[in-house]
């Protein structure tokens, strides 16, 4: 099967992990992503060491997720001759990513007027913290400040009275950025395709929050306060519980005309389920059906309820651990948690679009640094000799 990117090239001069995801999301579309790092690496390569990040021994887990199924360059895009090789680069590409800041930008020669003088049709795509106008454009940005803190994520996701905010999971912003990134560009290659004209595409972390909390923005604008979110005015079959063993459920059916019956039966409550059969009786006393429903699930266990949920077709799930999410049936039925191909240890996402009923595959490790650096130049016209001098002088560093 070809993939919907097969043939596209893609080169990825970005680092940590927004843009450097949303260049994974689009080798898992088929496109052919180039990584270009500097001599010393990409300084994401750097979070795992420095402690910020739990891991176990050491292993580099986030060089690997926002790195797969890409080639990498180590090259020195500061000299001439490394320069060079960039515009070759992108002479033979279809989209340019990067995350630099707009001075890195100019003084490196990669800002979206440099790269397009080198190739008009190319989709140039840039992502930052805080967007490309307003007074904060210069600056640099991360998802825990421009996504998780400025954008109000953490905020909405802490408790009220908490003495501090909720912790930020790592790469919370980054990842859905990154896929709204690759969703531009999508766009953009549409739009070449049909017209042979570029595009600049744009997405910032900060702008990305927002997007998430679409609801809450329109709601404070209407009020001028903050949502609250309490269970007072929600249907008892749209609340979370706990089961006896400790285990939370969350019921989620909407439609209550549809499902009172189904949820009530299913849980052993019949009485409940035709004294509270007319909807406005029923809502009216939604307060205290809700402790009604504590109670009895209160006094079943996890296998009871989601046995007896299941036999109704209720609609419910149990809060899945992050080690549970790896035995998931759907997520290993689905392919959406997979085999990494070189570490027998380490299981990895896969980017949550799927074609032509195709399970995703993810074919190729984290480029070592400088791993693929003669195999590209030869690609792109170097001879074994001229590979040599570039590495002898220090433009390109090839991995022995």
């Amino acid at each position: 099967m070809a993939l919907p990117l097969a043939g596209i090239r893609v080169v990825d001069v970005s680092e940590y992990g927004f843009v450097p995801s949303c260049a994974v999301a689009l080798a898992e579309l088929g496109a052919d992503v180039i990584k270009v790092e500097r001599l010393d690496g990409d300084a994401g390569r750097g979070i795992i060491s420095s402690g910020m990040v739990p891991t176990k021994d050491g292993f580099d887990y986030l060089n690997e997720i926002f790195n797969l199924n890409k080639r990498g360059i180590a090259l020195d895009i500061t000299t001439e001759e490394g320069y060079a090789v960039l515009s070759k680069l992108v002479e033979t590409a279809d989209v340019f990513v990067t995350n630099q800041l707009p001075r890195v930008q100019r003084r490196l020669r990669t800002t979206a007027e440099d790269i397009t003088a080198i190739k008009p049709s190319i989709v140039y795509a840039r992502g930052h913290g805080q967007g490309q106008r307003g007074p904060d454009s210069e600056d640099g940005g991360f998802d825990a400040v421009s996504y998780w803190s400025r954008g109000g994520v953490g905020h909405v996701l802490s408790a009220p009275d908490a003495i501090e905010p909720a912790a930020q999971r790592p790469a919370t912003g980054d990842l859905p950025a990154g896929t709204f990134l690759m969703g531009g560009i999508c766009a953009a290659l549409v739009k070449a395709a049909r017209t042979g004209e570029g595009s600049i595409v744009d997405v910032s972390l900060l702008g990305s929050a927002i997007w998430t909390l679409g609801p809450d923005v329109a709601y404070a604008s209407m009020t001028g306060e903050q949502m609250v979110l309490t269970n007072g005015s929600r249907s008892p079959i749209t609340r979370t519980y706990r089961t006896s063993d400790g285990y939370f459920v969350m019921l989620m059916m909407i439609n209550e005309d549809r499902y009172w019956d189904a949820a009530t039966t299913a849980l052993g409550m019949t009485d409940i389920g035709a004294q509270y059969a007319d909807p406005a009786k029923r809502q009216a006393a939604w307060s205290d059906l809700a402790a009604d429903f504590a109670a009895r699930i209160g006094s079943l266990t996890r296998a009871e309820v989601q046995q007896r949920l299941n036999e109704r077709q209720c609609i419910f799930s149990f809060f899945n651990t992050p080690v549970e999410l790896l035995t998931d049936p759907a997520a290993q039925a689905n392919g959406y948690i997979v085999d990494h191909p070189e570490y027998d240890f380490l299981k990895v996402a896969t980017a949550p679009m799927q074609f032509d009923n195709e399970i995703p595959k993810v074919v190729r490790s984290a480029p070592h640094l400088g791993e693929h650096t003669a195999e590209i130049l030869t690609e792109i016209g170097y001879d074994a000799d001229q590979v040599a001098a570039l590495a002898q002088e220090g433009t390109v560093s090839v991995r022995s």
